[in-house]
């Protein structure tokens, strides 16, 4: 029971919303469309009339009518349309005598991205424009899980799964994700972890 109730506390309700144009200026891709997107969410954008613009992304602004994102600008685009970005996938729930363990693959968002051509996901379903995302470092995956107790309700599942992304995604934003594949010695960070 538990699996299915925190499976559908976890599923977003991702309804595509189609776009009015994409204009790109100076690295600026400005997509018009009604929008629920904040600054810093992940996006994810199909069908345009130019595939260059068909990608996972991290909104830079936004606003009620629009939101931009850095780009390659390869002129302007109609059609298409966009939703949210996947943020948080139930990995698995695992019975227990206390509860359940829950696992989870947080998906991040950062405008400060670190490419990793060879970084793959833990997400068996992922599709080409999400590990695209991953890789050009616009998504920074993290994996973990966490307890639930018997008798915890939806309520509380859903408070301590959006808390623990809440903080993931706060370190992201702050640019930490600079330093994936540093070392921290306890006075600074280096590049090299020899």
């Amino acid at each position: 029971m538990k699996t299915i109730l925190l499976s559908i506390l976890l599923a977003a309700s991702l309804s595509a919303t189609s776009i009015s144009g994409i204009t790109c200026s100076a690295g600026v891709a400005t997509v018009t469309v009604a929008n629920s997107l904040v600054a810093s969410q992940g996006f994810e954008i199909t069908g345009t009339s130019v595939a260059a613009y068909n990608i996972n992304g991290t909104a830079v602004s936004a606003n009620s009518t629009s939101f931009t994102f850095k780009a390659t600008c390869v002129g302007s685009a109609t059609g298409g349309a966009f939703q949210p970005a996947v943020q948080i996938i139930n990995n698995g729930v695992v019975p227990n005598n206390a509860g359940a363990t829950v696992s989870y693959i947080f998906w991040l968002t950062t405008t400060v991205p670190v490419a990793c051509p060879s970084c793959s996901s833990n997400y068996v379903a992922i599709n080409a424009a999400q590990l695209a995302a991953i890789q050009a470092g616009t998504t920074v995956e993290a994996v973990g899980s966490f307890g639930i107790a018997n008798g915890e309700t939806p309520a509380q599942m859903n408070a301590a799964i959006l808390a623990l992304y809440a903080a993931a995604q706060s370190t992201v934003a702050q640019g930490l994700s600079q330093y994936v594949g540093w070392c921290y010695n306890g006075s600074v960070w280096s590049s090299s972890c020899n």
